[in-house]
Parts: C-alpha cells; sequence; structure tokens
C-alpha cells in the first residue's frame, strides 16, 4: 500500500514517521511511504497528486483531517489521525517513542487488511 504520512511542517513529525516506518518495514516493499506538510513553507507539500497516490493518509492532528476534509473530501475514507501534537523538534527521544507504538499499530493494520485471501 502506499502510504503518506502528514504533519504542518514536514520538519520533524511526518519525515520521522516515515522513517520508522520503513525500519518497520525491514526493507521489505509491500507499502510505500512518502511524507508531506500542509505549511505553504513545507518542504514537500501535500499535494492532490500525493492525495491520489496514497491509499492511508496518516494524520498527526485532527487539524490536519480537517484541512483535507475541506479541500480533499473524496478522500477523507483514506485517513488515519495517530493523534500526535506538534511539541517536537526532528531528533527529539520522545517523539520518537510517541511514533513507534503508533506506527506499529498501523502497520499490522495494514498488514491484515492487505493480506490476499486465500
Amino acid at each position: 500500500m502506499n502510504v503518506l504520512f502528514v504533519c504542518t511542517e514536514n520538519l520533524a513529525r511526518s519525515p520521522l514517521a516515515a522513517t520508522l516506518f520503513r525500519g518497520l518495514l525491514g526493507g521489505d516493499d509491500r507499502h510505500l511511504v512518502r511524507s508531506a506538510g500542509i505549511a505553504s513553507g513545507a518542504p514537500r507539500r501535500l499535494t492532490t497528486r500525493e492525495m491520489a497516490w496514497a491509499e492511508v493518509v496518516a494524520v498527526m492532528e485532527e487539524a490536519h483531517l480537517d484541512l483535507i476534509q475541506g479541500h480533499w473530501p473524496d478522500h477523507v475514507k483514506k485517513v488515519v489521525v495517530l493523534g500526535v501534537p506538534d511539541h517536537y523538534e526532528p531528533d527529539e527521544p520522545e517523539l520518537r517513542a510517541l511514533l513507534a507504538p503508533k506506527l506499529h499499530v498501523l502497520l499490522e493494520d495494514l498488514d491484515a487488511h492487505s493480506t490476499p485471501a486465500g
């Protein structure tokens, strides 16, 4: 599945989430991962193209869900809110500690829903 992590600035939360998620995959490419931000100054901005690419959009806050609902209402069904507040710098161990268990749960859920019946 294509998984897009979204935060505000695309500087701390979503890039770290993407990195940690790739680490959980252990080099397996069963899920492709990207990150984006909603702010106008984000290095990688959330776009219609990114929303179309993503099969799952993991946002950090309810406010990100609200923005997606306003701009891309047809994509709201793909959104998962992780509940990670914007109180962290990119290298803070607390951010990693908060994200890690949420990403484990997300990966388990994706794997459970993407396993072919058989």
